[in-house]
């Protein structure tokens, strides 16, 4: 017994720090796994389309985000060491991202105390990042949507944050035109040409490139010098970059001459005489990634002679920095040059602070990374304060039923066992919060941010938590005892129990602390959003006080022990209220599910319903049974919940799917069989067990993705969960009247398509495609328009 409850403690703490690590290790490589919608995506907003060049396999996929007023993002180039930056990823068989993506519009740039030399990138409002994209199947992308996670958090001005975590589909909005590169341009009505190069194209990440930005002007004629700033540009030749991609810009310099002119103010017009070539530095960070690029400049400009001035006008010049790990391509490349109105420039707020001044580039060692500032009272007293506020939020609920029974185990106790369980209790409260503190200095010392309750944001800590709480209810109605008293049922297990005290009241301090951890309450928030201005040492004591506070009710009972007398004696009320308090915790696991993403609930589900299983089978055997039976029955019970685990996630969670399948509708088929193509098409549904068997056991495998691709073969996906008029239709051209189905259409337009009803294997599906036979050859697809 004594090892059962042993071994479920150490289960809890193992769990935590293996789930925090690998949440890092997901924030640091952007994991595979789903993570789960929070209430904070009900502040962001979140929509994706893609759109293709015409003619090509190129496009572009768009996210827009739009931010509540009085909240914020992160951009998905903000420096490590900080806050928590955006991430975007997409998944698909079809398609190749080519570069990262890029906002519409460059960031607000600020410092703040919280973080001192570390610039921290916000949005505010509605962005939109764009990514470039290759198509890499002949696909109909009408049909055909791209899926996108968007992870990172919404925080207000105060500081505190909220972790998002949205995935969404990217639908096809349409073709665009490809736009020819202009290499040089003059502007109506001025006498310059303006063009610029990329030298080179291709940079290493860490390297550096330049961009050589020329002003041709005709003889007589100049503009003036750069001046970086915000006043508006009457006598200074104005350069923004608006688009960065991640790049870091330095200070443009030119070699060119300068001259002065009266200009009617205090401070005299400098100017280039003759033809100008501005240098602006470029460097890669060693963290971007591969692909393309994409940096734009703007400049504002007037060309002069001695006597006047043209209108103000304005050019844009954009080009692509290919980042490669081996770049050897020294090629330069012209950058395209297009006409911008001058207003646009000049009413960009914060026109300096495109460059990326020292503070950008600073890098901070392990040794300045560990120091920092110490514990001021404030926080003394907000840390307690947070930490006893914690007692009364709504996820410290679950275990308010561990707390009751706990007073009540002790009443009638001596004065010194109230004081030892009660300190033992904090003694799990605390050992979670050095669990916690140790992770935030790991991440401090790696240069990234780790917030309060993070570990909730991951699929890996929520499953198992939710299976722990789930497995406690069904302690309290009696399924099984878990061997902690205050769970037995039964009065001689009870009694074997009763020196396990400890044990139990150390379990219930820190499951109370695990939960509690969602919770941040008053004070907490800010408080662990200046961890990383803290020294090692006062993030340690930080959150050992909080910890302290949590705990405060149970010292009080250790210095007051009046109030355990005043509680009823035990006896067989409690069996009634144990089963009551159950409720609680059911209502907890609805939480949990609440937040695990929907690809998981299914599989979450069949996992719970197995360990419930497993501890009807651990409950058929008393807790006085002799040592054999109980470990031979804690031994299947584990082996089912494992199997049931292998079961659920594997065969019922997300899966990538072998095969590129397309939505199904008639005219679509139609379209694909005048054009010679074989067509398969696999009618399903969410209900239907014997079709998900077909899909994951003979379906959607490798050897059928090849011979798929290889015969040039068409799969369709025709979704009947919903129980659509169109695909019932077609079921019934196919003589059925239900689903399993699946009907392969050869090449030839009349051919009658072969069928395969019910349950089927893997090879009769590869023997029906090769009867079926290849589409016809040097057939081209062409979309068609699919609307009804």
């Amino acid at each position: 017994m004594r090892s059962g409850l042993a071994g479920l403690s150490a289960f809890l703490l193992f769990a935590l720090c293996v789930q925090l690590g690998a949440a890092h290790a997901q924030k640091s490589g952007f994991g595979d796994f789903g993570l789960p919608t929070l209430p904070g995506a009900k502040l962001v907003e979140v929509e994706a389309t893609y759109e293709i060049e015409q003619d090509s396999k190129v496009g572009k996929v768009h996210v827009v985000a739009t931010i509540e007023d009085g909240w914020h993002m992160y951009s998905v180039t903000q420096p490590d060491g900080g806050p928590l930056k955006t991430q975007i990823d997409t998944s698909s068989d079809f398609i190749e991202l080519t570069g990262p993506f890029v906002p519409d519009h460059a960031p607000e740039r600020k410092f703040e105390d919280v973080w001192p030399d570390l610039p921290i990138e916000e949005h505010h409002g509605r962005l939109t990042w764009s990514a470039p994209l290759k198509l890499t199947k002949d696909v109909d992308p009408k049909n055909a949507p791209i899926s996108v996670e968007i992870e990172g958090q919404v925080c207000k001005a105060d500081g505190s944050c909220i972790p998002i975590s949205e995935k969404i589909e990217a639908t096809f909005s349409g073709y665009y035109e490809g736009k020819a590169v202009v290499e040089t341009l003059r502007v109506k009505g001025t006498h310059a040409d303006w063009s610029a190069t990329l030298e080179p194209a291709t940079v290493a990440p860490g390297g550096a490139a330049v961009i050589k930005l020329r002003a041709q002007t005709d003889p007589g004629y100049h503009v003036y010098q750069f001046v970086p700033g915000e006043a508006e540009p009457k006598f200074r030749t104005l350069i923004v970059a608006t688009a960065k991609a991640g790049l870091r810009f330095g200070v443009p310099t030119t070699a060119a001459e300068t001259e002065s002119a009266d200009s009617g103010g205090e401070e005299p017009a400098i100017f280039h005489k003759g033809p100008v070539e501005w240098m602006i530095p470029l460097s890669v960070p060693e963290t971007a990634g591969e692909g393309e690029h994409p940096i734009a400049i703007q400049v504002a400009f007037m060309t002069c002679n001695d006597s006047s001035c043209d209108i103000p006008s304005g050019v844009e010049l954009s080009g692509t920095v290919m980042v490669r790990s081996e770049a050897k391509d020294e090629t330069p490349q012209a950058m395209s040059v297009a006409s911008v109105d001058f207003k646009e420039i000049v009413s960009q707020p914060n026109l300096s602070d495109w460059i990326d001044g020292d503070k950008a580039d600073a890098k901070l060692t392990l040794s300045q990374r560990a120091a920092g500032n110490g514990l001021e009272w404030w926080m003394v007293f907000a840390a307690i304060a947070g930490g006893f506020i914690l007692n009364f939020m709504p996820c410290v609920l679950p275990v308010i039923g561990l707390k009751l029974m706990s007073f009540v185990n002790q009443a009638g106790s001596s004065h010194a066992r109230v004081v030892t369980l009660n300190l033992t209790y904090v003694a799990g409260i605390l050992a979670v919060m050095i669990v916690l503190a140790a992770v935030n200095i790991s991440f401090k010392l790696a240069g990234d941010a780790f917030g309060w309750g993070q570990q909730f944001q991951d699929i890996r800590f929520q499953v198992p938590m939710a299976v722990l709480v789930f497995a406690m209810a069904l302690s309290f109605l009696g399924v099984w005892e878990i061997p902690i008293p205050g769970f037995a049922t039964s009065s001689k297990s009870g009694e074997l129990l009763e020196k396990e005290g400890l044990s139990g009241a150390f379990f219930k301090g820190v499951l109370t602390t695990v939960l509690a951890t969602p919770c941040s309450g008053p004070f907490l928030g800010t408080l662990f959003g200046l961890t990383l201005t803290l020294s090692v040492g006062s993030i340690l004591l930080l959150y050992m006080l909080v910890g302290i506070g949590l705990g405060v009710p149970y010292l009080a009972l250790c210095v007051s022990p009046g109030f355990i007398k005043m509680m009823p004696k035990p006896g067989a009320w409690m069996e009634t209220l144990k089963q009551v308090l159950a409720f609680p915790l059911l209502m907890t696991v609805v939480f949990f599910i609440t937040m695990i993403h929907p690809d998981y609930r299914i599989a979450t589900l069949i996992l719970l319903i197995v360990v419930w299983f497993a501890c009807w089978l651990i409950g058929r055997v008393p807790a006085y049974a002799e040592a054999r039976r109980i470990r031979a029955a804690w031994a299947t019970g584990i082996v089912t919940s494992l199997l049931g685990a292998v079961i659920g996630f594997g065969y019922f969670g997300p899966t990538k799917h072998e095969l590129p399948w397309i939505p199904y509708n008639e005219a679509l088929l139609a379209q694909y069989r005048n054009e010679g193509k074989t067509v398969m098409i696999e009618f399903t549904a969410r209900w239907c067990l014997v079709c998900q068997t077909n899909m994951k056991l003979a379906i959607d495998r490798p050897n059928v993705a090849d011979l798929v691709s290889e015969n040039k073969v068409v799969p369709l996906l025709a979704d009947w969960s919903d129980r659509g008029e169109e695909i019932f239709k077609k079921i019934q051209e196919l003589d059925s009247l239900s689903i399993p189905l699946l009907a392969i259409y050869p090449p030839e337009p009349d051919a009658e398509p072969i069928i395969l009803r019910d349950l089927i294997t893997e090879s009769q599906l590869l023997d029906a495609l090769k009867q079926a036979g290849p589409s016809a050859p040097k057939v081209k697809l062409t979309s068609v328009n699919t609307a009804k």
